[in-house]
């Protein structure tokens, strides 16, 4: 998941931006997309103008105590699933490393492999934990990231490089599940999000 990553130069911090229960956070919402280059950090999901999104605490009981890195833009069925796995996690210690927020070490732990994210390591509980808390393999998600990449297997699988990234420069909302995309059709995005 290549939006869990947390920037200590963002401009969140640099404005000191915090969420305040019944305001409008509308501009903490905007920074966060803009950071997660219009990806919902928990599914990958390009977000498009009439998606629902809302800004999204990982430890929902910091919510009205909490800052930058514990804030995250989230299509509203990511973070509702979530909120309903919080009490079978609660007590998980990526809550205190937040091993997730550097991706060289997140990338050491948790893979993409197959259409599913695994943890590199059979006996990394905190990292299968991080898995399920987020729902990175929820039934519902791996239906539609497979469907999807099949797709895009089938109109594009046979293109040049170049002719895959031009796709995807004038077809941004065909980015969803990047990181499967990436991986399954063997391009590198990175050019495309970071414009």
């Amino acid at each position: 998941m290549k939006f869990l990553t947390k920037n200590t130069a963002s401009e969140i911090l640099l404005e000191n931006l915090k969420y305040l229960s019944g305001a409008d956070n509308s501009m903490l919402r905007l920074r966060l997309l803009n950071e997660q280059k219009n990806f919902c950090a928990y599914t990958e999901k390009y977000i498009s103008g009439i998606d629902s999104t809302e800004v999204e605490h990982f430890d929902p009981p910091k919510k009205d105590n909490d800052d930058y890195y514990n804030y995250y833009t989230t299509l509203r069925y990511a973070n509702e699933r979530k909120i309903a796995k919080y009490n079978e996690y609660s007590h998980s210690d990526f809550f205190k490393t937040l091993f997730f927020q550097k991706e060289a070490v997140f990338n050491a732990r948790v893979r993409y492999n197959d259409y599913i994210y695994e943890a590199t390591n059979e006996d990394d509980e905190d990292a299968k934990n991080l898995i399920d808390y987020l729902g990175f393999n929820d039934d519902y998600l791996f239906d539609i990231r497979i469907k999807h990449i099949q797709r895009l297997q089938a109109t594009i699988g046979s293109f040049s490089t170049e002719e895959k990234l031009e796709y995807f420069r004038k077809y941004k909302a065909d980015l969803n599940f990047i990181t499967a995309i990436e991986k399954e059709l063997d391009i590198d995005l990175s050019e495309i999000i970071n414009v």
